[in-house]
């Protein structure tokens, strides 16, 4: 019956064996005791009269450890032996971030955090008043021909780079059935459609367009595009994106029912949109957070992304409370050597303690196989955020990634970071994004799985047309990323 599990702990077999009924609460000792009740008159009231409830309450502890690690599953994912796959890997120097002088450092509150990525903070307004009209309006089918004309000739793979990705997507069992200016402008059609928050029978040419978005358009189709459009954004600014905020907003669901999801934070029936943007609020990611999530459960999968896309200069990430937690700063710089930074949620004021600090030393190379592993399969970074306890050899691997999460918050939280102005920035892309949604309030009608497309073309929508204003030599003191004088669609 326990075939394929694994218990970690001698307190999680006995709660099993108590739940199954294979032992009984007469039998055991006052240590196996407390493992199912820790206050002791409780278990002294059980000793009377009340051991019938025993297999309930073991029952609920069993459960309570599996969620946090002490047991694992064989078949299971999300419930897996992280701990036994870490143990295996090999890790080189080359291959780590965390070395022994890092770790002094960090222990004695020397390590030095480059915050200089700050200098590109966006701190006026995105869009000029309501009360101001420009001298000539643009509209958004005519920018996306000139930006779609203007990436394929700055970048000469392009085609070719979409052809690997689509044969690798289906096997190599098609080809594309267009040639470069076909999918180009479908492409781009595409994503002026989904940016939008349009519907198929909004008009007829969207209707057109619904073959080539269920063939051709996916997650990574739309990452390898913004690829092409950070490129060119940076041919124009001559400028290396350092640093980047991760933020995230409400998503309201056009379909509701009994079983639509509730996000607590947001107050929305729906999911929240989790992006991350560049100090000057260039998007570059875009996804569904389920409502239990936190920004920092998916840091691992973030930071993946966002490193594809701009490349390795990427070294901080900002944020607010929800993003920068001792787990995620430990995962984020274990898997990519990128440095947590941001509001924080508790007191930084007390030292990790000589016990603590002689087991992170002990255990570097240990601490550089959990980040290879990440950095491998950056999903896995969900799944470990979401334990308690994971074991190497009776290690809690999992707490010491918490305490090395500690010593660089610690760190970081003398910097002086500007993190009310860094929120208020990103509170302006937000709404700018917003606005790009606008019809039918933003309310999105697919499902969270298919929500995504939406989401990140909304996200593209914003870099085509910051590139726009930089192609026709944009000089207003706003970032060119704006609609000031953009129609995103035609009045009626």
């Amino acid at each position: 019956m326990t075939q394929g599990v694994k218990f970690h702990r001698i307190e999680a077999n006995t709660v099993y064996r108590l739940a199954t009924g294979e032992i009984t609460w007469d039998i055991l000792n006052e240590n196996e005791k407390r493992t199912i009740a820790w206050n002791p008159d409780f278990f002294k009231a059980i000793d009377n009269s009340t051991a019938n409830i025993v297999p309930v309450i073991a029952f609920n502890r069993f459960i309570d450890y599996i969620r946090k690690g002490k047991v694992t599953f064989e078949e299971s994912y999300y419930y897996q032996d992280i701990g036994q796959r870490i143990q295996n890997i090999e890790v080189s120097k080359d291959e780590s971030y965390l070395t022994p002088e890092i770790l002094e450092q960090l222990s004695e509150g020397t390590f030095q955090v480059d915050t200089n990525f700050l200098r590109n903070l966006s701190t006026s307004d995105i869009e000029a008043s309501d009360d101001e009209v420009p001298s000539s309006w643009t509209n958004l089918s005519d920018i996306l021909k000139e930006v779609s004309l203007y990436v394929r000739t700055d970048n000469s793979s392009w085609f070719y780079e979409h052809q690997q990705l689509f044969k690798m997507q289906t096997d190599d069992l098609f080809s594309m059935e267009y040639s470069e200016v076909e999918f180009a402008e479908q492409l781009y059609n595409s994503i002026g459609f989904l940016g939008r928050n349009f519907r198929y029978r909004d008009s007829d040419n969207f209707m057109n367009l619904k073959y080539f978005i269920q063939r051709y358009i996916s997650d990574a189709t739309l990452r390898l595009e913004l690829k092409f459009l950070h490129r060119c954004i940076e041919h124009f600014t001559n400028r290396k994106i350092e640093g980047v905020v991760i933020d995230t907003m409400g998503v309201d669901a056009k379909i509701k029912s009994i079983l639509s999801t509730y996000h607590g934070r947001y107050h929305t029936i729906g999911f929240s949109d989790l992006r991350a943007v560049a100090i000057d609020m260039t998007p570059i990611f875009s996804g569904v957070c389920r409502s239990t999530d936190s920004e920092a459960m998916n840091i691992v999968e973030i930071i993946d992304e966002v490193k594809e896309i701009c490349g390795e200069d990427v070294h901080i990430y900002t944020g607010n409370g929800h993003t920068t937690t001792k787990i995620s700063a430990g995962m984020a710089y274990l898997s990519h050597g990128v440095i947590a930074a941001g509001r924080f949620h508790y007191e930084l004021d007390k030292n990790l303690g000589q016990k603590k600090l002689s087991k992170l030393k002990r255990n570097i190379v240990l601490l550089n196989k959990i980040g290879k592993l990440l950095r491998t399969e950056p999903t896995l970074g969900r799944v470990f955020a979401m334990k308690k306890h994971i074991y190497v050899d009776g290690l809690n691997i999992r707490k010491m990634t918490e305490d090395l999460g500690y010593l660089i918050l610690k760190n970081v939280s003398r910097t002086g970071m500007p993190i009310d102005e860094i929120c208020d920035a990103v509170e302006r892309s937000n709404h700018l994004k917003k606005k790009a949604r606008i019809i039918e309030g933003t309310r999105t009608r697919v499902e969270p799985d298919q929500a995504e497309l939406l989401l990140k073309s909304g996200e593209l929508i914003l870099c085509i047309v910051g590139l726009y204003h930089l192609i026709k030599g944009w000089k207003g003191p706003s970032s060119p990323i704006n609609f000031s004088d953009v129609r995103l669609a035609l009045p009626a």
